[in-house]
């Protein structure tokens, strides 16, 4: 069932139900080094957890890039499809909005 795909030391790197590239070679899910591939990557969850996270800080830096892009007048905000154009402006509001909540209590304030 599983493709495999090797890496230069020919061990498995990936395995998926379709071949990706020419390179990709089928393996029965009972071949011991499909087993051992699947054991040695049982800590999948906490690297898609990190790529998540990941994915959340590039997304600030593309925005921030936009922005200096903007600022530079390299790209115009209104030539961006209005879909972009929209996603940008809702983010920004958004982190406008949490700078004004986060500036209402500073660390030496006191509650009570």
């Amino acid at each position: 069932m599983p493709y495999v795909n090797r890496g230069p030391n020919n061990r498995i790197i990936g395995i998926n139900s379709t071949p990706l590239t020419e390179n990709s070679t089928w393996l029965e899910d009972t071949d011991l080094e499909v087993i051992q591939f699947i054991l040695d990557n049982s800590n999948a969850d906490s690297l898609r957890r990190a790529l998540l996270h990941s994915d959340s800080q590039m997304g600030r830096v593309v925005e921030d890039l936009i922005d200096l892009l903007i600022e530079k007048q390299a790209i115009i905000f209104t030539e961006l499809p209005e879909p972009v154009q929209f996603k940008l402006g809702a983010r920004k509001q958004l982190r406008e909005h949490m700078q004004s909540l986060t500036d209402l209590i500073k660390d030496n304030d006191t509650i009570f």
